[in-house]
């Protein structure tokens, strides 16, 4: 109780002192989540910074996009679904040019439906040509390099019917693909488009009631039930490294955000208070209710990734232990919220949302909270502890409900052998890891810089009793010789 009104006084002293009032036009409130797992006020992270739709940009309208991607170049590019072309953006959001098909050995084809887009650092794009059941891939000069149709394979069920919704390609070149029907996992192809396999399959789960109810069911009745299948996942990204990060379509699953190895093992660091899997607290029934669920990711270089829930219209931002940053957004009409969120990315500063309903993206620009809390995960992911803790101290200024500041601050003083400091920083961040850590690390500093004088204060105890009981034996022997 005494953090949270020390919080509100600070947040109100620093509105008022940095102008972020002007910032609570949001139509949305901040919040956050403490060790306890009860949603917190905090200042706004993201604000909205204008829309962008066919018409403002004189191109017509959009209908129905279904993703965006921000080319390591800057370049924006937007499948436009419902009117089946890609439009490209210039990093400063003005058009540079449509690409509604290609040449194929000389003949024209067209796209149809694309719903999901990836390009390289080379320029190279994939496409999703989700209505023609494809893969496309492009130069950057939009010239045809490969096709990836439906794959043969032994492993495959023999209905199973190729249909691309996202993809994603790493430095090898090796192409992953989100489809339609594709319980086993992500689709991985080779650097010459030939299937290898599925990628990070999903566990099955099932509630044992309903294993009891289907061994004992007959035939008929177990083909009324559902069956116990993996749940495909939604979207796909690539960290620098190479790594997978995967979103679900299962909403309740226990991991609805996965960073898978090479070998498909989900290696993703879940060291927060809660894991990555959105709002903690929920309605359980109307409107809205349920868990978070998450349609697209996108997982930056400087230790951060952002998660679009499309249940509620948010954005949730995580460090790279998976400690919950900020949270902005929400459903309704206003600009800054939400009808039907698809696709994120990161625009420099700026996070770019686009809505499939409103065939709008919308750019939300970070606040000087937002930015500073970017800026102390991205110096601490750097290794810069002394700068980031100093980053830390300030965000606190703004928020001391913000449990992972005094964890980051604990960190760094912790690396810095600050022990003393370290441990009251991670107690007030409620971490008894830290904190038993650095208490441990300041009682072996203390044992060792006072060792010296309590061993010398013990021999001089030792030598005092010594002679005190040579003296008390010595009038002992006297007493009984005079006697």
């Amino acid at each position: 109780m005494l953090k949270l009104t020390v919080a509100m006084a600070l947040l109100a002293a620093g509105l008022a002192s940095t102008g972020l009032a002007a910032r609570a036009s949001a139509p949305y409130e901040g919040y956050n989540y403490n060790y306890w797992g009860e949603p917190v006020p905090a200042p706004i992270a993201y604000e909205p910074g204008g829309v962008i739709s066919g018409h403002t940009l004189g191109i017509g309208g959009f209908r129905a996009p279904e993703d965006l991607f921000v080319a390591p170049d800057g370049r924006v590019y937007i499948a436009d679904t419902g009117n089946s072309r890609i439009v490209v953006l210039k990093p400063d959001l003005t058009v540079e040019r449509e690409i509604a098909g290609f040449l194929n050995e000389g003949a024209a084809e067209t796209f149809n439906a694309p719903r999901g887009l990836y390009v390289t650092e080379s320029g190279e794009l994939y496409v999703a040509d989700t209505g023609n059941r494809r893969i496309v891939l492009l130069d950057a000069a939009g010239e045809l390099i490969r096709v990836i149709e439906s794959p043969q394979s032994e492993i495959l069920q023999a209905n199973f019917i190729f249909t691309p919704v996202k993809v994603a390609a790493d430095k090898a070149k090796r192409v992953y693909v989100v489809a339609q029907g594709a319980f086993d996992g992500i689709m991985e192809f080779d650097a010459d488009g030939a299937f290898a396999g599925f990628v990070g399959t999903n566990r099955v789960r099932f509630d044992p009631i309903d294993y009891f109810w289907k061994s004992i069911a007959t035939d008929a009745q177990r083909q009324r039930m559902e069956l116990f299948i993996p749940t495909e996942y939604t979207n796909v990204d690539l960290d620098a490294a190479g790594f997978i990060y995967t979103t679900n379509s299962d909403a309740n699953t226990p991991t609805p955000i996965k960073r898978l190895n090479p070998t498909g093992v989900d290696v993703l660091r879940r060291q927060g208070y809660y894991i990555p899997q959105g709002d903690l607290r929920f309605l359980r029934i109307g409107e809205g209710s349920g868990p978070s669920l998450f349609v697209d990711i996108h997982v930056g270089d400087d230790g951060i990734y952002s998660a679009l829930d499309a249940r509620r219209g948010k954005v949730f931002t995580y460090d790279w232990d998976g400690n919950l940053l900020y949270i902005f957004g929400k459903m309704g009409d206003q600009v800054g919220t939400f009808r039907a969120p698809v696709a994120l990315d990161r625009l420099g500063n700026a996070i770019l949302v686009l809505d499939r309903d409103m065939n709008r993206i919308t750019r939300f620009e970070e606040t000087h909270y937002g930015a500073l809390i970017n800026e102390a995960v991205s110096l601490h992911f750097r290794g810069d502890d002394v700068r980031s803790a100093d980053v830390w101290r300030e965000v606190i200024q703004y928020d001391a409900n913000f449990d992972v500041a005094y964890l980051g601050i604990s960190k760094a003083l912790l690396r810095q052998g600050r022990n003393k400091e370290a441990a009251a920083y991670a107690k007030l961040g409620m971490d008894r890891e830290i904190h038993s850590k650095a208490f441990q690390r300041y009682r072996k500093e203390v044992l060792r810089e006072h060792l010296g004088d309590a061993m010398s204060a013990v021999a001089l105890a030792a030598l005092l009793a010594w002679i005190w009981t040579l003296l008390r034996n010595r009038k002992r022997r006297r007493g009984t010789y005079h006697a």
